[in-house]
């Protein structure tokens, strides 16, 4: 399978990157394919006002849609999507590759989450927890629960 996530952000603690690589490595040594594109955070205004927060979003992740193909079977972390037990997410890959999906492609906002026109694009809508991590936390999060698929 290919995977792909798309994130915004750069990771910039060591530790966190040498987990990364680590998690990389064993999902190819069973040859999956995965790619991680991280696209530029944007400064979050320090009087962001909830009128102006979509647009804010609208902004930070309009890069996303140049990585983003028709074939990819998008699945989005939010606070609003369903939790899943790694069994059922396994059914939700293997149901996307027999519809033909050649990808499947995550996608991980910055610290405000990611835009309702990217929400629209996915397929499921993806939720770990009710709790709030750091982005850079769930690109690890994430990459354990592929490692297991």
């Amino acid at each position: 399978m290919k995977y792909k996530i798309i994130c915004v952000g750069k990771i910039k603690e060591q530790f966190y990157r040498d987990e990364i690589e680590r998690l990389l490595k064993m999902i190819r040594k069973r040859n999956d394919v995965i790619d991680i594109i991280e696209i530029p955070d944007v400064n979050i205004p320090d009087k962001l006002k909830e009128a102006s927060k979509e647009k804010f979003l609208d902004n930070e992740c309009k890069p996303m849609y140049a990585r983003i193909k028709k074939s990819d079977y998008i699945i989005a972390l939010c606070i609003e999507g369903r939790e899943y037990s790694t069994d059922k997410h396994k059914e939700i890959v293997e149901n996307a590759a027999e519809l033909g999906k050649e990808c499947i492609t995550y996608i991980i906002g910055g610290s405000l989450g990611i835009s309702d026109n990217v929400k629209k694009l996915a397929d499921v809508k993806l939720s770990f927890s009710k709790m709030t991590f750091p982005h850079q936390l769930m690109r690890i999060v994430l990459l354990e629960e592929i490692s297991h698929l």
